[in-house]
Parts: structure tokens; C-alpha cells; sequence
């Protein structure tokens, strides 16, 4: 595979964006960008859309990386700029159990978060902001989003690719096929 070789992983909360997209960018030998970092701010907070907009600009600036990340303004702005989008798409019977696990372990563990340093808090992992309920709110949308994406990308030559159970080792055999534009 080239060094300048780009893929999005996209998928449901508890999908497995990041696991995968760091098990590709260490085959791959890419770097690795998770889109959580740029858009949460300390406390919570969502970034500023310009700001965190610019940030994902920025980074996807360079030549070659695996980046996760769902978040609608990003991928609707940048996904054109992948040579391969992975859409990582367990059924929701497998992603939400594995994101409770992730984020109640979290919360036992107060293990900050990106960059912003937040940590799950027990309030935070089971309250009306939890990204366990924000799953279930999203699920369905995200999916129908996805499928968009992919009729959008389609006819620009990117690679999509659709796991129902991400195996990297496979992926990456995939995606040594892929031509850097």
C-alpha cells in the first residue's frame, strides 16, 4: 500500500470505528485520527461547528491516514477526500451491549478522554446525555445516513466497503487494492 492512501471508518455509536480504524492504521502503517478529539471540548461540550470543521480540515490535510468518526458535518464536508470509506454496520443487538460495556467501564475507571481530558462520570454514562440513549435516539438515522453517503460516493471512485463484524487482517487485504487518487 502507498503512503498516500486516506479511508474513513464510519459507523453507530458501539459499531467499532475505532477499534478497527486503529487495528488498519497500525497494519497500514497511517496515522490515526478520531474525530472525538477535535469535536469534544472540555466539560463536555461540543466544539464550536467552525472550529471543530476547521480542526478536522487541518488534519485531513495530509497524505495519508485512517480517520473514525460519525459526525455528520464532517463526513458531509470531507469524505470525498477518502480513497475508501469503511462503514462498519454490526446489528444493533451486537453494538449497543458492547458500547454499555465501553462506556460503564469507563466510568469505573474515570479514564479521561481525548484530548479535552472528560471522563465518563456514572451520571454522564446512564443519564438523558448518555451516548447509550443517544444510540438508540441516532441508530436508524445514522444507518439511513450512511446508506446516502454511500450513493453520494459512489459515482466519485471511492471504495465502499460495508462489514457487518470488522475482521482489520481482511480489511487491510482489501485495502491494499485500493489505488491512491
Amino acid at each position: 500500500m502507498t503512503g498516500h492512501v486516506r479511508i474513513w471508518v464510519i459507523g453507530t455509536p458501539g459499531a467499532g470505528k475505532s477499534t478497527l480504524a486503529r487495528r488498519l492504521a497500525a497494519s497500514l502503517g497511517l496515522p490515526h485520527i478520531e474525530l472525538d478529539d477535535p469535536f469534544w471540548a472540555a466539560g463536555w461540550r461540543q466544539e464550536d461547528p467552525e472550529v471543530f470543521l476547521g480542526r478536522v480540515a487541518r488534519l485531513l490535510d495530509a497524505d495519508a491516514w485512517v480517520v473514525d468518526g460519525q459526525y455528520d458535518t464532517a463526513v458531509a464536508a470531507h469524505a470525498d477526500r477518502a480513497h475508501a470509506v469503511v462503514w462498519v454496520d454490526p446489528p444493533l443487538r451486537v453494538s449497543l451491549p458492547r458500547l454499555a460495556r465501553r462506556t460503564l467501564a469507563r466510568a469505573w475507571r474515570r479514564e479521561p478522554l481525548w484530548s479535552a481530558g472528560n471522563t465518563e462520570s456514572w451520571r454522564h454514562a446512564l443519564g438523558g446525555e448518555s451516548v447509550i440513549w443517544y444510540a438508540l435516539r441516532v441508530h436508524r438515522a445514522q444507518r439511513r445516513a450512511n446508506q446516502e453517503l454511500f450513493r453520494r460516493l459512489a459515482p466519485l471512485g471511492v471504495e465502499l466497503i460495508r462489514v457487518r463484524r470488522p475482521d482489520a487482517e481482511a480489511l487491510v487485504a482489501t485495502l491494499r487494492t485500493v489505488d491512491a487518487r
